[in-house]
C-alpha cells in the first residue's frame, strides 16, 4: 500500500512542478515576458498593444496576482489564450486531442494484450524456440526508433503495394455511414500499427522476464503436478501474481503513448495534437505549449492514480490490509 501511495504522490508532485514551471518560465526568462506570454516579439508591437497585452495578462499586478489568474484559467478549464491563433487554448486542444486519441488508445490496448498474452506464453515456456525467437525479435524491436517504423511500413505499404493511403485521416469529407468508417480505418491502421509495434517489445519483454522467473516457483509446479492444464495455470496462478508491475507499467507508459503520437502524426501527415505542438512551436505560441504540456502531464497522472487503484483492487493482500 505504502508503494501505491509513494506512486501517486510521486505524480502529483510532477503534475504541481509542471504547473508551477509553466507560470514561472515566461516571466524568469530574459527579455520581455509578453514576447513569450503571447508569441509575438517586441519589434512587431506597437506601444499600444504592448500596454493592452500588459493589462490582459495582469503583468502590473504582483507575482501572487498574477499565479492566481493562471490557477483560475486552469480552473475553469480555458488553459490560457493564443493569441497567435486568436482562440482559447483548451479549444484548440480540444479539437486535436480526439484525433490523438483514435490512434493512442487502439495502441494502448493492442500492446498491451499481445505483450501480455505472447509475453506470459513464452515466459510461461521459457527457453522454448518461440521464446527465444520472439525475445530476440522483440529485444531488435525495441531499440528501433518510431518514426523509422512508421516510414519502413509507408515504404511497404504505401508505395510498393499502394494497398493503404499514407496521408489524413480521410479520403473525402468527413460523414457518416460504412464508407466513411472504412476510409477512417484505412487511414488509420499504418499509425496504429506504428505505434503497437513500437510500444509491444517493452510490455512483451516486462511480462516475460516476470513470468519466467515465477514460473519456476513451488505453487507453480504444485499446480503442474495436480494435472492443471497449461491455460489454467498461466491465467489463474501465474498472471494474478505478476499483474502489478505489468498494469504499472502500461499506466506509466500511456503519456509515452501520447508522446510517440505526436510523432507519428507528424510523419502520416494527421491534423491531430502533433501538428498543433508542431505549429505550436514554430509560431513560438508559448500559452499553446504549456497547455499542451499541461495536458500531456494530466493524463499521466491520472493514467498512473487510475493504475494504482486497479493495483490495489486487483491485489488481494494489499487490499486486505487496506480494510484493516
Amino acid at each position: 500500500m505504502k508503494q501505491y501511495s509513494k506512486n501517486i504522490l510521486v505524480a502529483l508532485v510532477c503534475f504541481l512542478i509542471v504547473i508551477v514551471l509553466n507560470f514561472l518560465l515566461p516571466r524568469l526568462l530574459p527579455g520581455n515576458p509578453i514576447a513569450y506570454l503571447t508569441g509575438f516579439s517586441e519589434e512587431d508591437m506597437t506601444v499600444a498593444q504592448q500596454e493592452f497585452y500588459e493589462n490582459a495578462l495582469h503583468l502590473k499586478e504582483s507575482g501572487f496576482v498574477q499565479f492566481g489568474f493562471y490557477l483560475r484559467s486552469l480552473l475553469d478549464g480555458t488553459l490560457g489564450y493564443s493569441y497567435k491563433k486568436n482562440a482559447v487554448v483548451s479549444a484548440l486542444i480540444l479539437e486535436r486531442l480526439g484525433i490523438t486519441l483514435q490512434i493512442t488508445l487502439p495502441s494502448v490496448l493492442l500492446s498491451t494484450v499481445l505483450g501480455l498474452v505472447w509475453g506470459l506464453h513464452n515466459g510461461y515456456q521459457k527457453d522454448s524456440l518461440s521464446d527465444r525467437l520472439s525475445t530476440s525479435a522483440m529485444i531488435v524491436v525495441n531499440t528501433i526508433p518510431t518514426f523509422l517504423i512508421g516510414l519502413v511500413l509507408i515504404i511497404l505499404f504505401c508505395f510498393r503495394v499502394r494497398w493503404l493511403p499514407y496521408t489524413g485521416l480521410s479520403s473525402s469529407h468527413p460523414g457518416t455511414g460504412p464508407a466513411w468508417l472504412l476510409d477512417r480505418l484505412k487511414h488509420l491502421f499504418l499509425p496504429v500499427l506504428t505505434l503497437t509495434i513500437a510500444t509491444t517489445p517493452s510490455r512483451y519483454l516486462l511480462m516475460r522476464n516476470t513470468a519466467s522467473r515465477v514460473a519456476d516457483e513451488k505453487y507453480i509446479l504444485y499446480a503442474k503436478e495436480r494435472g492443471l492444464s497449461d491455460h489454467t495455470i498461466k491465467y489463474h496462478y501465474l498472471l494474478k501474481n505478476i499483474a502489478q508491475p505489468f498494469i504499472t507499467m502500461v499506466g506509466m507508459s500511456v503519456s509515452t503513448c501520447v508522446g510517440g503520437s505526436l510523432i507519428i502524426e507528424n510523419i502520416f501527415s494527421i491534423n491531430g495534437m502533433g501538428k498543433l505542438l508542431t505549429d505550436a512551436v514554430y509560431t513560438l505560441d508559448y500559452p499553446l505549449m504549456q497547455g499542451i504540456l499541461f495536458v500531456t502531464t494530466l493524463i499521466m497522472v491520472i493514467s498512473i492514480v487510475v493504475t494504482d487503484f486497479i493495483c490495489i483492487a486487483i491485489d488481494p493482500k494489499v487490499r486486505l490490509r487496506h480494510e484493516k
